[in-house]
């Protein structure tokens, strides 16, 4: 083995991201805060400094005026948006996020959807309201979901139709459940679902649609998440509840 060899078996391994709860968010904050300098990165939802990154739990949103302009949106929604960016233009964006986080989680709603499978929660406060689970026969022997076979083949048989007849009912039963949820508790402060890109435009096509508009945003959730299911639902919120801190090259 040569010098250069040993030199670089002997390097320090870069550091693990380290995971903290939102309720930790503060505290940790000002602790990279007197490290180093921060710049807010609005689109990915972190702090970045020297050599140091914080990703922040999606839990706890950034406030009107460090939020990215969405997608899609109103002029009067541009407007509001530009006029809270304005009253914070003199305020550091670490100060204006300290400022906003709140002493409590406020209500969300998480939606995951997968070809035959939903798991649905409102939570408040970090704890679960109201869950719902609902699992239909939409998907083929060889694995492929009916709706999106049929977009390539054609013809229908009784077995295709009765999966396609479950996806439908699967759809209405998800929004007239989301519904129901808008009715009792309000709409939520944020909206975090878990859904194919093909799966989630036939909620909106579906004859009842769901309480909230194609083009409102929401928080996409950034993980790989199993067939849903309630246990599965839970353990995501609580997922999301978390951020990281990665140092140097981790992550």
């Amino acid at each position: 083995m040569t010098r250069r060899e040993r030199s670089r078996g002997a390097e320090t391994p870069p550091p693990h991201p380290e995971s903290f709860h939102w309720s930790d968010l503060t505290d940790r904050l000002a602790e990279l805060r007197g490290e180093t300098a921060l710049v807010l990165d609005a689109d990915r939802h972190e702090f970045v400094g020297g050599g140091v990154t914080m990703r922040l739990p999606l839990l706890v949103s950034l406030p009107p005026g460090l939020q990215p302009a969405p997608a899609t949106e109103t002029m009067p929604e541009r407007a509001a948006r530009l006029r809270a960016a304005e009253s914070l233009a003199s305020v550091d964006p670490v100060d204006a996020f300290l400022a906003s986080i709140p002493p409590v989680l406020p209500r969300h709603v998480l939606l995951l959807m997968q070809a035959g499978a939903v798991s649905m929660g409102v939570f408040e406060g970090g704890t679960a309201l109201a869950t719902k689970s609902l699992k239909r026969y939409v998907v083929r022997g060889k694995g492929r979901a009916q709706p999106a076979f049929l977009a390539s083949k054609g013809k229908s048989r009784y077995g295709s139709r009765l999966r396609l007849q479950n996806a439908r009912d699967l759809l209405e039963d998800t929004n007239a459940k989301l519904r129901a949820w808008w009715d009792e508790y309000g709409a939520p402060e944020a909206l975090f679902i878990s859904a194919p890109r093909r799966l989630l435009p036939d909620l909106f096509r579906a004859k009842a649609s769901p309480p909230f508009r194609a083009d409102d945003p929401y928080v996409r959730v950034p993980l790989d998440v199993p067939v849903p299911t309630t246990d599965v639902l839970l353990r995501t919120y609580k997922a999301l509840g978390y951020g990281r801190i990665i140092r140097g090259d981790a992550g």
